[in-house]
Parts: C-alpha cells; structure tokens; sequence
C-alpha cells in the first residue's frame, strides 16, 4: 500500500476541450480566455463576435486606422495589461 500523488503539468486540447480542463466558460459573451472580463463581444447575424484583436497592434498600425474593412469602427482601445508570473 502507498499513496499515489499526480500532477497534470501540461495539456493539449482544443478550444472546446479548454473549458473543461481550465474551468473557463468558452461559450457566452466572455468566452474569451485572454481577455477575460476586458473582452469586447457583440451579437451580429445570430452568433456572438469577438472583435477588438486590432488593439494588439501597435498605435501607429494601418489597421487600427480601418473602419470600413472591419467592422465599421477606427480602435482605438489599449490591449490588457499582461499578467506577471505571480499573478498567474
């Protein structure tokens, strides 16, 4: 007899897979796992959207400037502050 101790270190998985190992909820309005609550969804032609990936680029980015080949709006938003190692 002995006790037995384990610890997942690393997985691989898909999106639909993620919810179930992390916890985190990929259906919904805050399905997104990098931005968490600072996530930017919208209700457009049945489903829910994700936009606001363009505030990852740099300020000076020629797509921040695109509106019309987006979604009709100029970003202008600040990406999420990155989580240290500790935090995490």
């Amino acid at each position: 007899m002995f006790t037995l101790q384990a610890v997942v270190m690393w997985t691989m998985n898909d999106f639909s897979a993620y919810a179930m190992v992390s916890g985190w909820s990929t259906k919904g309005y805050m399905a997104c796992p990098v931005c968490k609550e600072d996530v930017t969804s919208s209700w457009h032609a049945r489903k829910i959207c994700y936009l606001g990936h363009r505030r990852w680029l740099a300020w000076d980015h020629e797509w921040r400037e695109k509106d019309k080949e987006v979604d009709g709006k100029k970003e202008h938003g600040l990406k999420p502050r990155e989580l240290s190692g500790d935090e995490i």
